[in-house]
């Protein structure tokens, strides 16, 4: 049985994608449609996360995600349930660090390979390199230039896929 719904599977997904589409629509998020404000909240959501990468909260996060035996030192647990809430409380730091340019990811990286690898790679960066911390300002900058570029010139961003219009089933 497994094996019939792996195979039909991407069947079901077809069948279902306008209407999920549709009801994307009904629910009055069609303002989210690329032809309509898309770029506008896409643009949005690149510049807020240029702008987080400036903010103390992001610097707090990042300096705890990129020296975790600090905070192993310190903050100890004993135990399966003090191992799992030291796990939760440091990938809290984790995403605390990267939520941002993980929305950046999000909405350049759809079906685009090129943005996909820009991104991971800047985040590589910041948490991993020798002073990774000192790349915010320049990301910032880059993240805020770019969600302008997005909002109002999408056409002029290499490697963007525009999406197709809500409620044209490919």
């Amino acid at each position: 049985m497994v094996g019939v719904w792996h195979k039909a599977h991407p069947i079901w997904l077809k069948i279902l994608a306008p209407f999920c589409v549709d009801a994307v629509e009904g629910a009055g998020f069609g303002w989210l449609d690329w032809n309509r404000g898309g770029p506008y909240v896409a643009g949005a959501a690149i510049a807020a996360a240029g702008l987080y990468q400036l903010s103390p909260l992001k610097q707090a996060c990042l300096r705890h995600c990129r020296g975790p035996l600090r905070y192993i030192v310190h903050g100890w647990r004993e135990g399966r349930s003090g191992a799992a809430r030291m796990g939760l409380e440091h990938g809290l730091f984790c995403v605390g660090c990267c939520w941002g340019l993980m929305l950046a990811l999000f909405t350049l990286g759809v079906m685009s390979l090129f943005w996909t690898a820009l991104v991971a790679a800047a985040i590589f960066a910041e948490k991993v390199l020798p002073r990774g911390e000192r790349l915010a300002a320049g990301l910032a900058l880059v993240l805020v230039a770019l969600g302008l570029l997005v909002a109002f010139a999408p056409a002029y961003v290499p490697e963007l896929t525009e999406p197709a219009p809500m409620g044209m089933a490919p």
